[in-house]
């Protein structure tokens, strides 16, 4: 109830705006304002990663603007700023491998709400989202509640297109069962500018997060780009991913 009272408030100022001839609304956009940040283990992505000898982790998730609103400017010109509302969604699966079977362990599921923006080299992103946590018929552990709803809000800075640096909060409007809310998050990526079909890149996230006295939790990625796209982030990938600190669905640990 209370998104759509913030979607209808965006609206109608928008369209005061519109009709006014100062803003051009666009309907379903393409991309999103706030570049991935594909570093962070509950980022929105397509992804298969190998933990160990027996372990599978797969995402499965994607991303709609549904409509982006920026000043009214010439085809040859870009807009000098971008502003979408969009919804995501996604789901985490960990599967381990039995003989000639992969037994489903756990299945996450994230769905939630974004408003970003961009000004030139600046973006900044506000997301409210659900999350929710469940052992699956494969797993040997003991089922809990586990449910959580939070607030982001980060900035980014992206000076050119292979490079981009963010920071945020998160704050856990309702968690189950209950954690402390406050968690910081900051993070890089980085491709070599270099016009080939592999293109390496690094990338590495960073949260600190209340819930947890194991900190800081981090991730690093040292991979290679395919086929050297426009915008590279949206490339295949192949990397190796290094990860220590708290497990990202629940308050356990891990370390590998």
């Amino acid at each position: 109830m209370k998104l759509i009272l913030y979607l209808s408030s965006l609206l109608l100022i928008s369209s005061s705006l519109m009709a006014s001839g100062q803003l051009g609304l666009e309907l379903l956009p393409s991309g999103r304002p706030f570049l991935l940040t594909f570093s962070d283990p509950r980022e929105i992505r397509m992804g298969l990663s190998f933990q160990g000898n027996s372990q599978i982790n797969a995402t499965v998730g994607n991303y709609f603007s549904l409509f982006g609103v920026s000043p009214v400017h010439s085809a040859d010109t870009p807009a000098p700023w971008t502003f979408h509302v969009g919804l995501e969604g996604a789901g985490y699966f960990t599967m381990r491998q039995a003989q000639k079977r992969f037994p489903l362990e756990t299945a996450d599921g994230l769905i939630g709400a974004y408003f970003e923006g961009a000004s030139g080299p600046w973006q900044a992103q506000l997301r409210l989202t659900h999350i929710s946590a469940h052992l699956a018929d494969g797993s040997t552990g003991t089922p809990i509640a586990y449910s959580r709803e939070f607030a982001v809000l980060r900035t980014g800075y992206v000076p050119y297109q292979e490079l981009q640096i963010y920071a945020g909060l998160h704050y856990l409007i309702n968690t189950v069962p209950r954690m402390d809310p406050w968690t910081f998050q900051s993070g890089a990526h980085y491709f070599l500018p270099l016009d080939y079909s592999l293109v390496p890149f690094a990338a590495m996230d960073l949260k600190w997060k209340q819930e947890t006295s194991v900190n800081p939790s981090f991730q690093l990625l040292l991979g290679l780009a395919l086929n050297n796209p426009p915008q590279a982030y949206r490339s295949f990938r192949f990397y190796y991913s290094y990860f220590t600190g708290a497990e990202p669905r629940d308050n356990s640990l891990i370390n590998k």
